[in-house]
């Protein structure tokens, strides 16, 4: 399977010097501490079993604090906005002190931006009323906010001044635009960062791309019948570095006949697969543990640079997911076992 060398391989790099080598030692520390303390494993698995109950217990078991008064509804929503809150308080954090970082840092959460402009131009889309809240805040959504719903002007000046009227129409391309944005910001981010302190970042970010592809083009196969040529140039293309070519794979195999996809170079996501044809969901859920390996493993590889720090992004992100599942099944009153049944739950070893 080809590979883009990695910069490691390329450059000659000297070692990081004693001051270096504490604040890495100290950012590893930190990243290790925060992971065993996290709610992933068993510690998630009986908060799913408890996520059942209403959503005033479910609160307590979160925030282990009383809940503010308010519906149920809305009590979910501030619920889920906290959650988000929490997490990337908890990144900041850590991560914050770590200046050279900074760019990275901004690429990691504009994720959050990205899944809040996806939820807007939806509503738009629907002809749905301004929300009263969202989720996750910054000057590019409260910006967006003030001029609902004349999208032109919600997001003239920013990042996303290409978003207009038209894109109401190509929802679905909007937002894989969007995660394109994303990940090529994110690439960018982690690139300019020195080389001797990148670690396997750019590989991890590399394998999360290769994922993300391979995921959309089997959900653009299997929900919109796209063919290889309806898909070409809706895949993040790093420039330099094959990201695609195993995506482009899959085209070559019947999505309704799994047993055609045994010479797939990336064959071992198959591995949870039971119908006759690929369960995008399932293999979904599948590269999130792939990916969730990966993490876990390197943090402890690279410790003396800053891949803890996207290691630890990557964790709390896993975390939050899994959070907002317990409380899904609240919203819509699913069993754990119902619940459980499309979601992954990675381990929460020590770390």
């Amino acid at each position: 399977m080809p590979r883009s060398p990695r910069r490691s391989e390329v450059f000659w790099t000297r070692k990081p010097d004693m001051a270096e080598s504490l604040e890495f030692a100290y950012l590893y520390a930190r990243v290790c501490g925060a992971f065993s303390k996290m709610r992933l494993g068993e510690r998630a698995r009986e908060l799913m079993q408890q996520g059942s109950g209403s959503v005033v217990a479910v609160w307590k078991q979160l925030f282990n604090e009383e809940p503010p008064g308010l519906p149920e509804a809305k009590l979910l929503f501030e619920a889920e906005r906290k959650i988000i809150e929490q997490s990337i308080a908890s990144f900041l954090r850590l991560a914050g002190p770590f200046s050279e970082s900074s760019e990275l840092i901004h690429a990691l959460i504009s994720k959050y931006e990205v899944t809040a402009i996806k939820s807007m131009i939806f509503r738009i889309r629907s002809g749905e009323p301004k929300p009263e809240g969202v989720l996750y805040s910054s000057p590019v959504i409260e910006r967006a906010l003030a001029s609902w719903p004349r999208i032109t002007d919600m997001f003239y000046g920013t990042p996303y001044s290409w978003l207009d009227s038209h894109w109401l129409d190509n929802i679905a391309i909007a937002e894989n635009r969007l995660d394109q944005q994303y990940y090529l910001d994110l690439w960018n981010a982690a690139n300019r960062i020195p080389a001797r302190k990148i670690g396997a970042m750019l590989d991890l970010i590399r394998w999360e791309i290769i994922y993300q592809n391979v995921i959309w083009a089997l959900r653009v196969r299997r929900y919109y019948g796209m063919t290889r040529k309806d898909a070409a140039g809706m895949f993040v293309d790093v420039k330099g570095v094959d990201t695609v070519s195993l995506a482009m794979e899959t085209f070559r195999y019947d999505i309704d006949n799994l047993a055609t996809f045994s010479p797939w170079s990336l064959s071992k996501l198959l591995s949870t697969q039971t119908g006759p044809g690929i369960d995008v969901p399932v293999m979904e859920i599948r590269t999130q543990e792939d990916l969730f390996s990966m993490v876990r493993r390197n943090l402890h590889l690279h410790p003396f640079s800053y891949t803890p720090i996207y290691c630890y992004f990557k964790l709390l992100e896993y975390e939050t997911s899994l959070l907002m599942a317990v409380l899904e099944s609240v919203r819509f009153s699913v069993s754990p076992d119902e619940n459980v049944k499309y979601l992954w739950i990675p381990g929460g070893e020590t770390a």
